[in-house]
């Protein structure tokens, strides 16, 4: 008796934090015996490394690389995109490749989009529209809801149009979408190539820079969070739903599924960095400054205040219904590995600055 040929996977960017994290959950889960794995990398060494994990690597320039991701994409059955929640040609090459596969086997295909919370963000340092509401993935109409905010902010979100986009493609090309939304990633990744540098390093960082704890403003945004092995566990859910064909999950414009475990506001953020800098000598005082719209778009290098208020000022609140209801998700990490993440990484940041 022959063996069935192994659904093939294509994932981009398993180099990164979230996608290299979701390539470790699949390898050293028993699915990988079922699968042919491949993965899209810049670098030979990064070939290497992951070769010798069992993993096809496939070098390629950039995401602007558009015949090489084509190719790639147009070879597998799903493809886990999770290099960037804003980069359109990407995804426009995936689900060429995707359509083309499927038109050719007559098998369906389907295209993992990861996405941001920033999709829902008010703008609670400037007040130009605070939002206090949790928004469920089941309950709320997505799709609709992102076309709404995009005519209230026109052209502000490329996380929000490339969602769009992938949705609309993906039912125009025959490839099913599913878009995962994930807000404040917390906790080390377990890629081979990076541990993740997120929006409480950001702050760590800032803080440790001006020898006190900093926010942006007052600090009133509120951020769903999750810890990246929860994230991680979705993503397998998700595509262990799709492999098993039993019952299609939602895809298309049904296809969002929000990622969280509890919620923290940026200004309790900045408190326990501050708790901690003082505890661990870093800071004179556990007080909290306040740093401007411009100060924290030069600090963390982003191309505007807006861009900045939309990462580290404002609230996005979700709430993961699908992924509970639909996959039997069920996420362990709150709280308190939230707030031991804090003092990791505040206390190894000034450590590394000590020994400098």
């Amino acid at each position: 008796m022959t063996e069935p040929n192994p659904t093939r996977i294509l994932i981009l960017g398993a180099t990164g934090y979230i996608g290299g994290s979701i390539l470790t959950h699949l390898i050293n889960h028993p699915i990988a015996d079922i699968l042919s794995i491949t993965a899209l990398v810049r670098k030979p060494y990064q070939a290497s490394i992951l070769k010798d994990a069992g993993v096809i690597p496939l070098l390629f320039k950039d995401l602007d690389d558009y015949e090489t991701i084509y190719d790639a994409a147009r070879d597998v059955d799903v493809v886990i995109a999770a290099a960037s929640a804003r980069h359109e040609g990407s995804a426009k090459a995936c689900l060429a490749g995707l359509s083309e596969r499927s038109r050719t086997t007559g098998q369906s295909t389907h295209y993992v989009h990861t996405s941001g919370a920033s999709m829902i963000g008010d703008w609670s340092v400037t007040g130009t529209r605070v939002d206090e509401k949790t928004y469920s993935d089941i309950s709320d109409n997505v799709f609709e809801l992102e076309k709404l905010f995009e005519r209230e902010e026109a052209g502000w979100s490329p996380v929000r149009s490339v969602n769009q986009f992938v949705v609309e493609s993906g039912e125009r090309l025959g490839v099913r979408t599913y878009i995962v939304v994930p807000p404040l990633i917390f906790g080390p990744g377990t890629g081979s190539f990076t541990l993740g540098f997120g929006q409480v390093h950001m702050i760590a960082q800032a803080s440790l820079k001006r020898k006190h704890a900093v926010m942006v403003g007052a600090g009133s945004g509120v951020w769903s969070r999750i810890h990246i092995l929860d994230l991680t566990s979705l993503y397998f859910l998700l595509t262990q739903a799709i492999l098993e064909q039993k019952s299609d999950p939602p895809s298309g414009k049904t296809g969002y599924y929000f990622a969280e475990n509890g919620a923290s506001s940026w200004k309790s953020i900045s408190e326990k960095i501050g708790e901690v800098g003082k505890k661990i000598g870093a800071f004179g005082g556990s007080e909290v400054g306040s740093m401007s719209l411009g100060e924290a778009k030069e600090e963390f290098g982003y191309g505007s205040e807006r861009d900045a208020e939309g990462v580290v000022g404002s609230s996005a609140r979700i709430m993961a219904d699908k992924a509970r209801q639909l996959l039997a998700w069920s996420p362990t990490r709150g709280e308190g590995e939230f707030l031991e993440e804090i003092e990791d990484v505040v206390t190894a940041m000034f450590q590394q600055g000590e020994a400098e």
